[in-house]
């Protein structure tokens, strides 16, 4: 398979997957959603397994690595400024966005063990 219709594969089984979770949301039925990546994942992978050309070389992998650290290192310092923020003006704010924020905290937390623990194993393994 050429890889511009291995391109052109994932475009189509990626809008299909948008327009069945957006029926899902408008007719409030989650089971659809479900189906539909579930049928995506798949698809995607039936897909990848035929594919016999490169689609990724190093400097694609490691330009995808530096971009999710960057997005889970951005994400991960803005939830926990806003849970800070909201166990600092705890008393100010509603009790239920007080709860939001401190479960907010735990997720924060829970997020750096998991990649603490992840990036050790990784290293060791390596």
């Amino acid at each position: 398979m050429q890889i511009s219709k291995f391109r052109i594969y994932k475009a189509v089984i990626a809008c299909g997957l948008a327009i069945a979770v957006a029926i899902a949301i408008a007719t409030d039925t989650a089971i659809i959603a479900l189906v539909a990546v579930v049928i995506a994942m798949v698809l995607a992978l039936i897909l990848e397994r035929n594919n016999k050309e490169i689609v990724r070389d190093e400097r694609i992998s490691q330009i995808n690595g530096k971009a999710a650290s960057a997005s889970f290192y951005s994400m991960l310092i803005l939830a926990a400024v806003a849970s800070l923020c909201t166990a600092i003006f705890r008393n100010q704010l509603p009790e239920n966005v007080a709860s939001v924020g401190t479960i907010m905290g735990y997720f924060v937390c829970v997020a750096l063990l998991l990649h603490m623990g992840l990036y050790a194993y990784f290293s060791r393994k390596l």
